[in-house]
């Protein structure tokens, strides 16, 4: 009699759970329906490696348009359009004693010339544009209790001289302003401040 040997059940053939195909111990059969969770963790891995196959050359196209829009767009935005270009000098004039008088200083980048000079007749003191801007900004909102007035003295072309006179109670103040006109309009160029 002639003995079977016994097979090991790691080598046997063994039928799979998908159609047909035989399996050992090596190969995997799955179920052919997938439980929902890997069904959608497949489903964003299968987009995922769709958007990585698209082609390069679109998306840095894309990528770049939309940087050089965003930085065209961005420098047009920092440039502020001057509101003083185009008014006449009594408007500027206006536009300094509301600064010196109610701290109003909004448009004080747009007010003073590059050259601007203050100067104190009694005292002698000499500022700058920088240096009277400052003064200026710390005084932002403080309103002086004082009845202020402004007149134009000459304008002949592009020079204008005017006079305003700040009247407290004890004291008053004359500022004679020196306008210059350019291209970006009227600049107060030059302040001298009085007290008679």
């Amino acid at each position: 009699m002639t003995m079977l040997k016994k097979r090991s059940p790691i080598f046997s053939p063994q039928l799979p759970r998908n159609d047909g195909a035989w399996s050992n111990r090596y190969s995997v059969n799955l179920p052919t329906a997938l439980p929902l969770r890997y069904q959608i963790r497949n489903k964003k891995n299968n987009i995922h490696s769709t958007l990585k196959t698209t082609d390069m050359r679109t998306t840095l196209k894309t990528i770049a348009a939309a940087l050089i829009m965003v930085t065209s767009l961005s420098s047009f935005a920092s440039e502020k359009a001057n509101p003083l270009k185009d008014v006449k000098s009594d408007m500027v004039i206006g536009s300094y004693v509301d600064a010196v008088t109610v701290g109003s200083i909004d448009l004080n980048k747009f007010l003073f010339a590059d050259d601007f000079q203050y100067s104190n007749v009694n005292n002698n003191d000499r500022v700058g544009k920088k240096e009277y801007i400052k003064f200026l900004k710390a005084n932002k909102g403080n309103k002086y209790d004082c009845k202020s007035s402004y007149e134009v003295l000459s304008q002949d072309g592009k020079v204008c001289v005017a006079k305003a006179t700040m009247a407290f109670d004890n004291f008053t103040r004359v500022d004679y302003i020196t306008l210059n006109q350019g291209k970006d309009g009227w600049k107060v160029s030059k302040v001298e401040t009085t007290y008679p």
